[in-house]
């Protein structure tokens, strides 16, 4: 991630600034970071996520001041936009806008994420830094600012990237290219699908209205039933037959395998999956709404856990996962990579990146926590273990680092030596005394490492 360069504090005190900026007052940056000031039409509430309403935006970046007229914005998420005082927005501009720079995005719609529910507020943007290091094609970057709303103070914002089909976001066609989100009873929107598989809802995020036609919907309908029965079916490993002729294999393991890394309860909860038309294998990816990862939800501890086995109900993709761990393959794979990341620095890398967004919004974040208590509960799903400084909410981010990644290559090579159980085999419900080696073939004769009544016997 790119720093921002650290300038003076324009305003000693909180104390001191204006209650309200009027519209012909010179304004100022507040931090080292740019200062964003929106003012809404006749400074109209933002009281939808669906309606957007008009606005302008001035965005104060040292000696330069950009304003853009003619700006909509509306409210964004779910729990975040319904539960939360500092919430999340979405913002489209007139024309497109390089916000992040010139070698990211030129486009039209961005978000404006709180952070609310991380007290570190640097989750999501750790995460850009996580997909960059993977090799994912896609992960929304991040610009931090201050953010201004008809006047009042509202703390500290990230602008990121929008989710959708743009050449330097998911790069397929808009009018063609498929975007399917995961969903469940809580997140699903018009339009979706349920399978008749899993049960699992996608949300379809593209094409988008006229250009998703009837035709479309049922190809869509129609790959996801083929894929899910794919999975579920006997021949589920044959790279020809089984789930590998539906899933980009890279893109698969490497968002796998980045999930799990995060520790993000909420990975499972809302997935990306994407392809051109022409294409048959889905892609994966981005990482994304990180808020809550990296153990910082009371619903579950992630420290020391695999989010793949949690067994929660509202996470439809796990039986996905756990039919696809019992193959040697994705088993293999997913080790082998995480093996890869960790010989290369990635353990250090995720704490020098800590340690970097830390410093960039050091500033910020001192004014944020003078409006937003810093140790007070925002969610009843986030972590109810609070802090009265920044830094340590900083310290437990660093140390779910160090535990939970040496947990993660533990926990990953057991699954790999047991996932070559056949399906058939591992879920029998009856007592079977034959033998069977770790390619789940039956031996009279075994050596080593066997499986017998479908557990792991060591002569």
């Amino acid at each position: 991630m790119k720093l921002v360069g650290v300038r003076p504090l324009l305003l000693a005190a909180a104390v001191l600034l204006p209650q309200w900026i009027w519209a012909d007052s010179k304004l100022t940056q507040l931090t080292n970071l740019p200062t964003v000031y929106i003012e809404t039409d006749g400074h109209r509430s933002i009281t939808s996520k669906e309606q957007y309403i008009s606005c302008t935006i001035t965005i104060v970046d040292g000696d330069s001041t950009a304003v853009y007229p003619n700006t909509e914005i509306r409210g964004r998420g779910n729990s975040t936009w319904w539960n939360s005082e500092k919430k999340p927005y979405r913002i489209k501009f007139a024309t497109k806008q390089k916000l992040l720079g010139r070698h990211f995005a030129n486009a039209r719609s961005w978000t404006l994420l709180a952070n609310h529910g991380d007290k570190t507020m640097i989750r999501n943007a750790l995460t850009y830094d996580l997909g960059r290091f993977i090799g994912m094609d896609f992960c929304p970057a991040a610009r931090f600012v201050d953010l201004y709303l008809n006047g009042s103070y509202r703390g500290t914002y990230q602008i990121s990237d929008q989710v959708q089909a743009h050449k330097r976001r998911i790069d397929i066609s808009e009018d063609d290219g498929w975007i399917l989100e995961v969903a469940n009873e809580n997140s699903h929107e018009d339009p979706y699908i349920t399978s008749t598989v899993y049960r699992i809802m996608y949300n379809l995020k593209n094409p988008k209205d006229d250009a998703l036609t009837m035709q479309k919907r049922i190809a869509i309908g129609q790959w996801i039933e083929a894929m899910e029965r794919a999975v579920k079916s006997d021949a589920f490993a044959d790279p020809e037959h089984g789930y590998r002729a539906y899933f980009d294999e890279e893109s698969l393991i490497n968002w796998y395998v980045g999930a799990e890394i995060t520790g993000n309860i909420d990975a499972l909860y809302s997935i990306y999956m994407y392809k051109d038309s022409a294409e048959q294998r889905m892609h994966f990816g981005p990482l994304w709404d990180l808020d809550i990862g990296y153990d910082n939800s009371s619903e579950r501890s992630l420290l020391r856990a695999m989010e793949a086995f949690l067994g929660l109900w509202n996470r439809p993709f796990e039986k996905i996962l756990q039919r696809l761990w019992q193959d040697p393959w994705f088993a293999n794979a997913c080790t082998e990579r995480l093996n890869q990341l960790i010989n290369n620095g990635l353990q250090q890398y995720l704490l020098d990146h800590i340690d970097s967004l830390r410093t960039v919004i050091y500033q910020s974040q001192a004014r944020n926590y003078e409006v937003w208590r810093i140790n007070q509960q925002v969610f009843s799903f986030a972590k109810n273990r609070y802090h009265l400084t920044y830094d340590e909410y900083i310290d437990d981010l660093r140390q779910f680092v160090n535990i939970h990644i040496p947990y993660l290559q533990q926990a990953f090579e057991t699954r790999r030596q047991t996932a070559a159980v056949p399906y058939s085999i591992r879920r029998a419900e009856t007592d079977d005394p034959a033998r069977y080696d770790l390619l789940g073939r039956r031996t009279n004769n075994p050596t080593g490492v066997y499986i017998k009544n479908h557990k792991k016997y060591i002569p």
